[in-house]
């Protein structure tokens, strides 16, 4: 049987879920966010949130409802957290991964880790990598705030019309 939970879902799909559009497809089905390989899409506003927002301020501030290429580690980050926009959401990922890269205590040059022997090494180095992917994320997340088509009036600006917000 159904969940409360997934009945919600499915009945925001099918009542938002069609205005909703793909962006950023054509750059290949990678993370919009990090750059890491795609499994998923990501609701810009989040659809569990969308019928609590004022309709009138998303057509006055021009805020497109996109699907966006995510990992999974970033969609799952993001969640349903009121984070409308695709900058407000990009801005967030940036300080979640900086706060987890911070936490980390030992960062190990190639030298001592070579130093290091058999499993403990494999284990420092595979430590050291998680924490070059998260550099790599951050990076990422940076160059893609800088880009002109993530600012909101380029994502397919024409697209956005009265059609779109009205209440079908």
């Amino acid at each position: 049987m159904p969940s409360k939970t997934n009945k919600e879902r499915a009945r925001l799909m099918k009542t938002h879920g069609h205005l909703y559009k793909r962006h950023f497809i054509s750059e290949g089905y990678y993370c919009f966010y990090c750059g890491a390989p795609g499994q998923c899409l990501d609701h810009v506003p989040p659809i569990k949130i969308i019928d609590s927002l004022d309709k009138d301020k998303l057509k006055k501030d021009r805020i497109p409802k996109c699907l966006i290429p995510s990992c999974n580690e970033c969609n799952s980050r993001l969640g349903d957290k009121p984070l409308i926009t695709v900058m407000e959401r990009l801005l967030y990922l940036e300080s979640y991964y900086e706060a987890f890269f911070k936490k980390q205590k030992a960062k190990w040059t190639d030298e001592e880790i070579n130093e290091l022997g058999g499993s403990l090494r494999e284990y420092v180095r595979h430590h050291q990598d998680k924490l070059n992917l998260y550099l790599d994320k951050i990076r990422n997340i940076q160059l893609r705030m800088l880009r002109d088509e993530t600012h909101p009036r380029y994502i397919e600006e024409s697209r956005i019309d009265n059609e779109e917000w009205s209440d079908k």
